[in-house]
Formats: C-alpha cells, structure tokens, sequence
C-alpha cells in the first residue's frame, strides 16, 4: 500500500466494556474525567458500570461521560446492532 502510513496509534482495538455495562445519568459531586474526551465533567452525567464476577472478589469499573458525549455513544452502538 503506498501511501499508508500505520502505526500502533491507528490499531483500533475493541471495548467489550460497552457490551457488559449498564448506563446511567448520575449526579456527580466530585469532578470526573470523562472517558472519551478525557475533559473534566461534573454535575449531570452518564456513568457506565461493569461488573467483572468470578471466583474471587467482584471487580467494579466505573467509567464517566459527559451527558453529550454518552448520547453520541449510545446512538453509534444502536447503529451497529
């Protein structure tokens, strides 16, 4: 390919986290950076929760949008069903 210019930067890997996760508007007291923009975010938000069981102790990973950003998501994971 002429051209084309790869690097490890423009590898794109796939998040199951979306698949497993639960969204929700959430108050936010404490300010959060929001996982897509990485932008500090606090009051209204959407926070996506995971919960990994297994045989040891529950894991539990938060991540935190802000409120446009996670319609943006929503929308674009709607579109590939």
């Amino acid at each position: 390919m002429m051209g084309a210019n790869w690097t490890n930067d423009s590898v794109q890997t796939y998040d199951h986290f979306n698949d497993y996760a639960t969204f929700e508007y959430k108050y936010s007291f404490i300010p959060r950076f929001c996982f897509s923009t990485k932008r500090l975010v606090w009051g209204l938000a959407v926070r996506g929760r995971r919960i990994i069981t297994g045989p040891g102790t529950p894991i539990v990973e938060d991540r935190w949008y802000h409120r446009h950003e996670a319609i943006v998501m929503m929308m674009s994971m709607l579109g590939s069903k």
